[in-house]
């Protein structure tokens, strides 16, 4: 696990998406634990300042799948001369609905949220994390969207299965020796709102390997696939 200090002796930054519950809240609860400085963001103002107040961190309106709201988030980050040293791509939604099946708007609303939004927030912060030296990034994805299983449920398999190779994709482009390590996580089956009660992780285990990629130590996992700090197959 690295330190949550920076070499110039500040906390280090992390923010995570759809941060208000569920894997996120978690999350965004354990890096605070951990001497992290954190901005939890999503989409409902209430929420946001609710769980900002409770967890004793920053927040941060973000709707992961308006471009807008994105493009608002990196101007202001820029402006209020934010260092990210972590990103957690975690919101998402599961409609786990035929490809041949579902609706033009159900279909760009989860690609927007699965793909798009962590796609269009690695191109603004990896670039920073890059320039400076230091960086992780955790997209959350799902055993779903591995073709060593699957893919499976649907367009939500499909969603993960690119964010996969945007993963791999996006680890290629950082420069050899450059600490910024870019991984996808698959937090298995959890009981979330959006995994049910039957679910037979909680949220905090699901939420620990999560902490464990945006917390490797320098010369850890790039690239991969993990679960549970472990690589697993695509």
């Amino acid at each position: 696990m690295t330190s949550s200090t920076a070499a110039d002796g500040r906390p280090r930054t992390a923010l995570v998406t759809g941060a208000t519950r569920g894997l996120g809240r978690a999350t965004a609860a354990r890096l605070v634990e951990l001497g992290y400085e954190v901005l939890v963001a999503g989409r409902d103002p209430d929420e946001l300042v609710a769980t900002a107040a409770e967890l004793g961190c920053g927040g941060v309106d973000l709707d992961v799948a308006d471009p807008s709201s994105i493009a608002r988030l990196v101007e202001h980050l820029e402006a209020e001369g934010v260092e990210l040293d972590v990103l957690v791509n975690n919101a998402g939604v599961s409609l786990i609905e035929g490809p041949l099946r579902i609706d033009d708007a159900d279909l760009a609303v989860e690609m927007a949220t699965n793909l798009y939004g962590p796609w269009l927030l690695m191109r603004a912060f990896v670039p920073w994390m890059v320039d400076r030296g230091y960086g992780r990034v955790v997209n959350v994805s799902s055993e779903a969207g591995a073709f060593s299983d699957g893919p499976s449920l649907g367009t939500y398999g499909v969603s993960k299965a690119a964010l996969n190779a945007l993963t791999v994709t996006v680890a290629a482009e950082v420069p050899s020796g450059v600490d910024v390590l870019i991984n996808a996580v698959c937090p298995c089956w959890v009981a979330t709102d959006m995994g049910g009660p039957s679910a037979p992780r909680t949220i905090d285990e699901g939420a620990e390997g999560i902490i464990t990629a945006a917390t490797l130590p320098a010369g850890g996992p790039h690239g991969q696939f993990l679960k549970d700090g472990t690589p697993i197959p695509w």
